[in-house]
């Protein structure tokens, strides 16, 4: 999960999915204001106050527990080539988000690079994806149809998820796409 670590990006569930399938399971993203696991640590041992921060909190409460660098590891914040690799070798990028989440860059990098998507069908993910064949939906909440959405993600072609993002979100389709809404909104210019 290469996602801001936050409740509503579903870490925790995340966890608990993994954990049952026995996968190794990869978080990277900041932790409220913290990037790095080292400045986060220096932060909660100097001034606990910090765990006022909700995603702090959280990190501590529930996730951090759980990260032992084997099955579950996080990164930080990761950028350029390291964001890459981790994408393009996963078996899966996994969005469990428990809210309506409006955007899905995430999403559409991780397709990019080849890597199926599986998360709940809720937000943004059903229009971001084609079920089967980018990436696969589990109806919300339901972390057991998450989990063998997770096995069978196995059986999607990574080079699908490559053409598709680029046939969907490449600059030129979107910006095409923006054209097509502002004269449709506007009328004939």
């Amino acid at each position: 999960m290469l996602v801001r670590v936050t409740r509503c990006k579903g870490q925790h569930v995340a966890v608990r999915v993994t954990r049952e399938l026995g996968w190794p399971l990869v978080l990277a993203g900041p932790v409220g204001p913290f990037h790095r696991g080292a400045d986060l640590e220096r932060a909660l041992a100097a001034e606990p106050t910090v765990r006022t921060n909700p995603d702090v909190r959280y990190w501590c409460d529930e996730i951090a527990p759980h990260v032992d660098d084997r099955q579950v590891s996080w990164l930080g914040t990761v950028r350029g080539r390291q964001r890459e690799h981790l994408l393009a070798t996963a078996a899966a990028a996994l969005f469990p988000i428990t809210w309506e989440e409006p955007g899905g860059t995430a999403v559409t990098e991780a397709l990019a690079l080849g890597c199926p998507v599986v998360g709940f069908r809720r937000g943004c993910l059903p229009e971001l994806l084609d079920h089967g064949r980018t990436g696969l939906l589990a109806e919300l909440d339901d972390e057991a149809g998450l989990l063998e959405q997770l096995l069978d993600s196995k059986q999607i072609d990574p080079a699908d998820c490559v053409r598709e993002a680029v046939r969907r979100f490449h600059p030129g389709p979107v910006a095409d796409r923006y054209l097509e809404l502002h004269r449709r909104v506007l009328g004939p210019v």
